[in-house]
Formats: C-alpha cells, sequence, structure tokens
C-alpha cells in the first residue's frame, strides 16, 4: 500500500485549497481517500462509497511523476498510521 497526504495550497490548477489523505493499491488504484477542503467540510470516500453529491474517490492509476510535480501542490508519503489516525477522526458530511 502507499499513503500519501496532498495539500493543493500552492497549486498553479486553479483548484480551492484542500487537504488530502490517499491509500493506493499494489495497483495504483485508490482503495480509502479522506479529503479536508478550506471550508472545513471533510469528505470520505472508499470502494464502498464511491461518490455523492460532493465528490468522488480517485479514478485512475496513481503516477507518482504525475502527482509530485509542483503545479498540483505538495504531495508527500506518509505513514499507515498517519493516515488511520485522520481517516478514523474526521468528521465527514457525507457519511452513509
Amino acid at each position: 500500500m502507499i499513503y500519501r497526504l496532498n495539500c493543493s495550497s500552492g497549486n498553479t490548477l486553479g483548484v480551492e485549497e484542500y487537504i488530502s489523505y490517499s491509500e493506493i493499491d499494489d495497483a495504483g488504484l485508490w482503495r480509502r481517500y479522506l479529503e479536508i477542503r478550506a471550508d472545513g467540510k471533510a469528505l470520505r470516500y472508499s470502494r464502498n462509497h464511491i461518490q455523492d453529491y460532493w465528490g468522488m474517490l480517485p479514478d485512475g492509476k496513481w503516477v507518482e511523476s504525475e502527482a509530485t510535480k509542483p503545479h498540483c501542490g505538495v504531495n508527500v508519503p506518509i505513514s499507515k498510521e498517519l493516515f488511520e489516525a485522520a481517516w478514523s477522526s474526521a468528521r465527514c458530511v457525507n457519511e452513509l
């Protein structure tokens, strides 16, 4: 598994600021994704809850060389423990 934290601050793509936590499997597909937006809304997606009114689990394959380009903001590896702590403690507006 790959665990990543992304902060969109400083991106040049025009996306609003957010922080996200990703769990990506060995095939490069997202398993779980947590996004915390600048307005404080937290959103949680997994293979059991792929999409809703607010957003969706990222699709496509993880490509580190693309995700770590400076125009995307900052993307860094994190531990499984940090991912799990964020995942379990976030209060999400899209809970099922």
